[in-house]
Parts: structure tokens; sequence; C-alpha cells
């Protein structure tokens, strides 16, 4: 049996920093690369730049041998929820390793924290520290500062978050692959500018919004740069223009306090603020200047913003419930062969054999094809609709 990693990412979308991780695995002799990839829409509640497909087709062409699905909700949610998402559907797709970047690159110190993280001491830390009206992270970054003495980039850089929340739910599931933190090399993960020949995917993303897209191209591995283009030429990517803000708008105008209680990750605070600013708000900035983001993230309301646009609730299930492919290659393949009796979850291509596993299959799988319908139809030029069911695996 071939030795196999799995990595979690969002492809949003896949540049040169993301092959050269790929690249540092197989020198490191593994054969098998699997990624639990976000499906249409990613974790800081956008929607993805390009549709999954294409995103797994790139991914295949730089030496990732399998591309599974995360799907909404569990790819737009906090970063501990998102996490667990990866690591069940890596768990379930039966990887001997996880790699993840890492600003710090010391998993030694990441694991250390993730440990604090689960147990009471941290519980009783964080929780003087939200008595004192601090929001979440800043409460949570008190609470590890006060038990380890370390450089504030590592409970503050986007990657080492997610990076502690990949090893506590790995605790969590009891599951103890090898870990691998490799250093993050270049620009950092929302800068917009480039920095050692590499661009972060915010920086990408900007000068596509630019229509840049030859500076765009110079950070797409070469395999890739013909079906990156393709999305280019034929306006397949996603833009948060003012068709967009309007439609939010629209939809946002239609809901009460009671009707954004119903959504994920939305109190009862939250839900006020979001009924009135809807009504004075006539662009998505204003909206967040009427919102109270010194206590919420801009990922949080962001998340809530699209979970209200596609009407998804807070009544979805709290665990992956299947394993959607998206794409492989041979080794891939093969790999899928060798977990087929193993894998504890359903698993297919098919959206619709897999709605029709459980009722909760149903609800993850309706919020996924919502997404995707939305990330068609606001590309560019709008692509077709339900290419959650029309799309074919991808075969490399």
């Amino acid at each position: 049996m071939s030795k196999s990693v799995g990595i979690v990412a969002e492809y949003n979308p896949f540049h040169t920093g993301h092959r050269y991780q790929i690249d540092f695995l197989k020198r490191e002799g593994f054969d098998t690369v699997v990624v639990a990839m976000s499906g249409s829409r990613v974790q800081r509640g956008s929607l993805a730049l390009l549709n999954k497909h294409t995103r797994a087709k790139m991914a295949l062409e730089n030496g990732v041998s399998l591309v599974a699905e995360i799907p909404y909700p569990f790819s737009s949610i906090s970063a501990e929820g998102y996490a667990m998402a990866g690591m069940q559907t890596l768990k379930a797709m039966g990887v001997d390793a996880v790699c993840f970047g890492s600003e710090s690159g010391d998993g030694q110190q990441l694991k250390e924290i993730a440990t604090y993280l689960l147990s009471e001491e941290y519980e009783n830390s964080l929780k003087k520290y939200l008595e004192q009206n601090l929001p979440f992270p800043a409460a949570r970054e008190k609470a590890i500062f006060e038990k380890f003495e370390l450089n504030k980039n590592i409970v503050s850089a986007s990657n080492d978050i997610l990076s502690i929340e990949y090893i506590k739910a790995c605790i969590k599931l009891n599951w103890q692959p090898e870990i691998i933190a490799l250093k993050r090399k270049g620009a950092a993960y929302n800068r917009t500018t480039e920095k050692d020949g590499f661009a972060s995917a915010s920086g990408i993303r900007k000068r596509i919004s630019e229509y840049r897209f030859d500076s765009a191209e110079n950070f797409i591995p070469a395999e890739s740069r013909k079906t990156f283009r393709q999305a280019m030429d034929h306006g397949s990517y996603f833009m948060a223009d003012s068709r967009w803000e309007k439609a939010v708008l629209f939809k946002l105008r239609w809901l009460a306090k009671e009707d954004f209680e119903k959504l994920s990750d939305c109190n009862s605070e939250l839900a006020g603020s979001f009924e009135k600013a809807a009504a004075i708000s006539n662009s998505i900035e204003m909206l967040f200047d009427n919102l109270p983001t010194k206590r919420y993230t801009r990922a949080r309301l962001s998340r809530i913003i699209l979970a209200a646009f596609l009407d998804v609730k807070n009544d979805m299930p709290k665990d992956i419930q299947y394993i959607r492919l998206l794409g492989f290659d041979k080794n891939g393949e093969q790999h899928l062969k060798e977990i087929s009796k193993t894998c504890p979850l359903p698993i297919s291509h098919s959206i619709k054999i897999l709605s029709e596993k459980s009722d909760d299959c149903r609800k993850i799988a309706t919020a996924e094809s919502r997404a995707c319908d939305a990330q068609a139809t606001f590309c560019k030029f709008s692509d077709e609709p339900r290419q959650d069911f029309i799309n074919k695996i991808v075969k490399v």
C-alpha cells in the first residue's frame, strides 16, 4: 500500500504556494496526496472564485491524487468546525499523515497549545476573559498567553490558528496520524502583495477583480495555466459586484429578527442588528458599518449574510455525513479501491446518490447545491445552473 497524506484546502484558487506543499510531500515519500477541499463556499463566508470541479482539476494537474469535497455548511463555519470537518473527511479516507501550512512551522508547540485548548484550565481562563466582553478570538488569545510564553503570531496568524484546530480535531476523534507542519513561504494568507515569488490566494483574487489576469497567472503553476485561462476567458469566476450586492441586500430586507435567529452563527443580539442594518444599508460595506463589528468578526458576519442569502438554517447536521468525490488520478483511484471496504461514510461522485442516503445527507447536499448555483449565477458571465448535478468527476 502506498504512503498517503491528507491536506485540507480551499484552493481559492490553486497557486504556486500549494504546488510547493505538494512537491515537498512527494519528496518526503508520500505517493498519494488526498485533499479535502471546500466546495462552493469558503471558510470566511464568501463564494469560491472558481467552481469546485475546476479547482479540483487544477489540484490534480499538480500532483494531488484525490479530491473530496467539504460541503457547505462545513466549508463555511468557525475555524474549529471547519477543521473538524476536514479531519473527519481525511480520517474516513484512511490517510497515514496530515500536512498543513503553518506560519510558525513549530509542530510540537502547536500540539501543546491544541492539548491545552481542550483542558478545563483553558475553559476557566477563557470564561474569565469573555466575561470582560472581549471578542472570542481576543479572549482565546489572552488565555493562551496566560499559559505559554510564545511569539504572538502563533495564535493570531491564520494558518497557525487552523493548524491548532486541526490537531484538536485529531485528538477529539481519537486519531493519531503523522502531523506535518510545513512552514509557509511567501505572502501571508490575507496579504495582497507578493513575497519571495509567491502570492497569497487573496492577492491573486485581487488581481482578478482588477482584470489583471496576466499578473494573476504568474502565480498559477504552469501545469494549470491553460485551465485557469479558460475560466478567465469564459468569465467563469465569481464576482462580488453590484449584481451580487443588490441580490444580497434584497434578500436580507425580507427577513425579520426571528428569521435571522434561525441562521447558524446568529444569536438574538446579532439578529436584531441585522434586521436594522439591512433596512438602512445600500451596500455591503454600509451593512458592515451598521453591524457590531467590534464584538463580532467580519468573517462571522459574512457567514451569516451568506446563510441568509442561501436560506440555510441552523438545524444542519453537526458532522460530515458522506464523502463526495470531485476527482482523482491513477494513484487516487487505487487508494479508493484500498479504502472502499473500510470507509465509514457513504462515498460517491454523485450528489444525487449521496442525497438519498439519509435526511441529514439530503440537508447537506441541498445546502451545497444552493451554494453551487449561487457561485455559477454570480460569475462574471453566469454559468449553467445545477452544476452539482451535471458536472462529471474529474479524471487526470
